[in-house]
């Protein structure tokens, strides 16, 4: 850009040209240009005034790359004559869904607000936006998955259904989820979480160090498997503190912050456990994650998902503290954040969930509360051991007759199986005993549910994960289910899969050779 306003501006007979060449032009998100776009449509242009442009101001959502809504406001200033025409009809969403659209933004304030303008919905009345409360962050992903997986049961094509978050830190756990759920996905405008280049900087960092870290003081000094992957990460720059302010360095932080959290994670379910069970634990998560491109469920944040749109979309993780995120402090920055809550709301065509989780662990703090632009739009939200009615809540409180039960019963943690402890993890609650404790485990007997597993992926085309990812067979391997019901009840499994692969699984079980390696689909 900086280039071509340089030659526009320096080379009359260029510029000449181009103008000859290029007569009318129409610019698209308006509201989003920067000063140096701004230049060079100038420069197109001359002056002639055969310009178009369509915006609107409450959806600037990319002020962190210099774009500011005011050449939009002050179209009409910069060029008298200009025709106005305000475009209110919304063919996309359901009623329902502009109504929420149009409470969002009745509370905002500043320059684009003053400018908003009130949607009328063109579709016939839908579902109302649906809310839902989870204890924590595994829960909310889990279920999310699960609802994804009713939606596509019931005819919503995967393709047309998105996950949309607010930082791409926050992927990972719902990739794995999509992934135990045998859901496909597939990842908007940012690569798969073990993808990024900071990601693969880091696990190769932690490779090293886990060959070669018994020469490093720094490791030496740093007690506990947390320790030592803050030092791994504090040697190459990373810092515990977030930077200031948004964008590419900020996204870095956040992903490796993501790779602190899930070793924390780790360590707590493995006390013992060493950098080298740390990277055979993000190798799996990786491969778990790393399957073929295809037509799936989308998962993007929500800056990459402007302008598309999804008959359902699921907003996860809208707690205060991340919608608002916690870095805009001021009134604008604030502004700015409720304005992409309203992008990602106005991406549903008829289905809409808003989810948030009380604590980022199971058994962790419960003392997060949903975004304050909540407040007075939204129903009472699905909570894990709770009745609800669906009632509007007011911004008081709740409405008379609401049978919300005060108080969410405690979700009761996962314990281990063999020693009793909490269990964390993802990998340790599915296997229902610490990764450390010791397996019982048929090895024969994996091995044919191993087998089996790459027949039935290779005869449906699908990943293997689709059928059952590792530690779900290492889980049926442990327990040796002889009933349909000990089946399901291992996690990984649960009904649907039960009845699909029940038959065959108990089979091998059994010790039926004849099943291995083949059986209907």
């Amino acid at each position: 850009l900086l280039l071509t306003v340089g030659i526009l501006q320096d080379q009359y007979d260029i510029a000449h040209l181009v103008r000859d060449q290029y007569q009318h032009f129409v610019v698209d998100e308006y509201q989003d240009v920067s000063p140096l776009q701004q230049r060079l449509l100038e420069l197109w242009l001359g002056d002639r005034d055969s310009l178009c442009v369509v915006g609107d101001a409450s959806q600037t959502i990319y002020s962190f790359t210099g774009a500011t809504p005011d050449y939009l406001l002050d179209f009409r200033a910069r060029h008298p004559g200009a025709t106005v025409v305000k475009l209110v009809r919304d063919y996309r969403s359901t009623p329902q869904i502009v109504h929420l659209a149009n409470g969002l933004l009745s509370q905002a304030s500043g320059r684009a607000a003053h400018h908003r303008l009130e949607l009328v919905s063109q579709h016939e009345t839908g579902p109302e936006p649906r809310y839902a409360e989870y204890a924590d962050e595994p829960a909310e992903a889990e279920g999310t998955a699960r609802h994804i997986r009713d939606l596509t049961a019931s005819g919503v094509p995967a393709s047309g259904i998105a996950v949309l978050f607010r930082t791409n830190s926050q992927s990972e756990t719902y990739e794995q989820a999509l992934a135990d759920a045998c859901v496909p996905y597939q990842l908007r405008g940012a690569e798969r979480f073990f993808d990024r280049p900071e990601v693969r900087e880091a696990g190769a960092a932690l490779r090293a160090a886990a060959r070669f870290g018994r020469n490093d003081p720094l490791l030496d000094e740093a007690h506990g498997l947390s320790a030592q992957v803050r030092a791994v990460f504090q040697a190459k720059g990373w810092s515990p503190q977030p930077p200031a302010g948004s964008g590419a360095v900020r996204d870095r932080w956040e992903s490796l912050a993501a790779l602190v959290r899930l070793a924390d994670d780790f360590a707590r379910a493995r006390p013992a456990a060493t950098l080298t069970d740390l990277m055979t634990e993000l190798d799996e998560r990786a491969g778990a994650q790393h399957a073929p491109t295809v037509e799936g469920v989308t998962l993007a944040s929500l800056h990459a998902a402007k302008g598309l749109e999804w008959e359902a979309v699921f907003l996860v993780g809208i707690y205060d503290g991340m919608m608002p995120i916690a870095y805009a402090r001021t009134a604008e920055q604030i502004e700015e954040e409720r304005r992409l809550l309203y992008v990602g709301v106005t991406r549903a065509r008829r289905h809409l969930t808003i989810s948030w989780s009380l604590s980022r662990t199971p058994g962790g703090h419960a003392g997060r509360k949903v975004s304050p632009f909540l407040d007075g739009l939204r129903t009472a939200p699905t909570k894990t051991g709770q009745i609800t009615t669906r009632t509007r809540v007011p911004p008081g409180g709740m409405e008379r007759g609401d049978t919300t039960s005060p108080r969410p019963r405690k979700r009761t943690p996962a314990r281990c199986r063999v020693c009793g402890r909490t269990l964390t993890d993802a990998g340790a609650m599915k296997l229902m005993r610490c990764e450390d404790c010791p397996s019982d485990m048929d090895e024969a007997l994996y091995e044919r549910l191993h087998a089996w597993r790459a027949d039935q992926a290779s005869r449906t085309g699908q990943p293997a994960y689709c059928v059952f990812t590792d530690k779900t067979l290492i889980a049926i391997a442990e327990a040796v289910p002889e009933q349909e019901g000990e089946l399901a009840r291992i996690p990984g499994v649960g009904v649907r899969k039960t009845r699909r692969f029940g038959a065959q699984v108990l089979a091998i079980c059994a010790g039926d050779e004849r099943v291995e390696g083949g059986g209907d689909d």
